[in-house]
């Protein structure tokens, strides 16, 4: 079970990466805002936030600079959740 302080950190970087992604998708910038999905960890980003191939490589580079982490294209892609996506960061900040 995740103590106060992992629960604390998962939640910074839940909202540094939703900032990322509100400031990097499309979706975020052509919806009215009504129609824009919201974002919380079980968010699948291709299906709910629609990211094709070449926003999931800005995305990765908007990731590795936000973060200070270097990820592996190959193991990132294979991250579609929100919360998977958070804890691949935190596991990388870790290392």
């Amino acid at each position: 079970m995740p103590n106060e302080n992992e629960d604390q950190l998962r939640k910074e970087v839940f909202e540094r990466l939703k900032r990322v992604l509100m400031d990097l998708l499309r979706v975020f910038h052509e919806e009215a805002p009504e129609n824009q999905p919201t974002i919380e960890m079980d968010t699948d980003v291709v299906h709910d936030l629609g990211v094709d191939s070449i926003e999931t490589l800005d995305l990765m580079n908007a990731i590795e600079e936000e973060f200070k982490i270097n990820p592996n294209l190959s193991e990132a892609n294979t991250k579609r959740k929100v919360g998977q996506i958070v804890d691949y960061i935190i596991e990388l900040s870790n290392k």
